[in-house]
C-alpha cells in the first residue's frame, strides 16, 4: 500500500490570495505554480483548496496553546506539499518566502493579492525585509519617534535653584544588518530585539506612539501617548538608588485607604505656590528636637475648647500694634 512519505513527495511554491479561513484555522488557499493558472476566469480564488499550515514545535496546536497559525498575507508567496500527492487537493504550506517585488499588484490575474493591498506601493523594488532589521531608518517609527522627541520638551525639577531639568533620552537606533530581529503586524504594531554590537535593545511600539524601549546601557524609556492605569492586587516594593523627580502638568490626588507612614533620613522642603490647607478629623502632633518657627503675615489661631501653651523657658509675647488679651 502507498502511504504519505512512500508514494513520493509532490512540493509547490505559490501565493496566497485568501486567507479568510470560515474554519479559523489558520488555512489559505494558494494559487500554485504548475499547479493553477493564473488566468482568474479558468480557476477563480474562491476554487483553490484550503492548505493546512504547519506550526513549529514550540508551539501546541492544541486546545488553542501555542501560537496562533496565522502570519500570510494575500500575496504572499509559501511553500508546501500536497498530502495526496499529484492529485494537488490537499496542500499543506509550512513556510514564507520573502524577495524583491518589481511589481506593483495585479487584481485581475492569479498569483496576486486580490485585494490590491500586498505589496505596498511604496514598497516596490525593496526587499520584503522589515526596513528596521536592515538598519534603515528614513521612513520609519524610528523617524517619527525622534520628530516627537525634537526640541525635547524639558521638565523641570524642584531643586533649590531650579535649573536642573531633564527630558526624554535621544532615539538609540543603530541597528545593523543581520542583528536586528523585528516583528511588525499590519496594523504596525512593532517588536524588536536587537543584538547590535554596542547598540543592544529591546523595544515594543504600539501605532499610536506608545512604546516601552529598553536601551544598550539598561535604562528604560516608557511614554504613553493615551491614558495608563495600573492595578496591583498584591504588594509592591520599589528601591530607587538615585534621585527621583515627577513633574504632573494637571492636577495630583492620592487617596490612601489606610494608614500612611512616610520616612525622611534628611530634610524636607515644601515651595507651595498657593494655599495649603490640612483637614485633621483626629489629633495633630508635632515634635521638634529643634527650634518650631513660624513666618506669616498673620496667624489666626481658633479652639472650640482651651488652648495650653507651656514653656520650661521664657515666654514674650510682643506686638508693635499692642497686645489684646481678651
Amino acid at each position: 500500500m502507498n502511504y504519505m512519505g512512500k508514494d513520493g513527495f509532490v512540493w509547490f511554491q505559490g501565493v496566497v490570495e485568501d486567507r479568510m479561513d470560515p474554519l479559523y484555522l489558520g488555512r489559505c488557499r494558494i494559487r500554485c505554480l504548475g499547479f493553477h493558472t493564473e488566468d482568474k476566469t479558468k480557476i477563480p480564488t474562491a476554487s483553490l483548496p484550503w492548505a493546512m499550515p504547519v506550526q513549529p514545535i514550540t508551539s501546541a496546536a492544541m486546545s488553542g496553546i501555542g501560537q496562533s497559525p496565522i502570519g500570510p498575507v494575500e500575496g504572499t508567496w509559501v511553500m508546501g506539499f500536497f498530502r495526496d500527492g499529484m492529485n494537488a487537493q490537499e496542500p499543506v504550506f509550512f513556510g514564507t518566502i520573502g524577495g524583491i517585488p518589481s511589481e506593483e499588484v495585479n487584481t485581475g490575474k492569479g498569483f496576486s493579492d486580490p485585494s490590491g493591498t500586498y505589496p505596498k506601493q511604496e514598497l516596490v523594488n525593496e526587499q520584503d525585509t522589515n526596513r528596521l532589521a536592515r538598519g534603515i531608518s528614513a521612513d520609519t517609527i524610528v523617524q517619527s519617534k525622534v520628530e516627537a522627541t525634537e526640541g525635547h520638551k524639558e521638565h523641570p525639577t524642584a531643586n533649590e535653584a531650579g535649573d536642573d531639568k531633564w527630558s526624554e533620552p535621544d532615539v538609540p537606533f543603530a541597528a545593523k544588518y543581520p542583528k536586528n530581529h523585528v516583528y511588525e503586524s499590519e496594523s504596525g504594531h512593532i517588536q524588536e530585539f536587537d543584538d547590535t554590537d554596542g547598540a543592544e535593545r529591546i523595544h515594543t511600539y504600539h501605532k499610536a506612539g506608545t512604546f516601552e524601549e529598553i536601551h544598550p546601557d539598561g535604562s528604560k524609556v516608557v511614554k504613553v501617548v493615551g491614558d495608563d492605569y495600573e492595578l496591583l492586587l498584591g504588594k509592591k516594593f520599589v528601591h530607587i538608588s538615585g534621585n527621583v523627580n515627577v513633574v504632573v502638568d494637571g492636577q495630583s490626588t492620592f487617596y490612601v485607604k489606610g494608614d500612611s507612614d512616610i520616612q525622611v533620613d534628611g530634610n524636607v522642603k515644601q515651595v507651595v505656590g498657593g494655599n495649603v490647607e490640612q483637614e485633621v478629623a483626629g489629633n495633630v502632633k508635632v515634635d521638634a528636637d529643634g527650634e518650631f518657627t513660624v513666618d506669616s503675615s498673620s496667624i489666626s489661631m481658633k479652639a472650640d475648647g482651651a488652648i495650653n501653651i507651656e514653656t520650661s523657658g521664657n515666654m514674650v509675647l510682643k506686638g508693635t500694634a499692642g497686645i489684646d488679651l481678651n
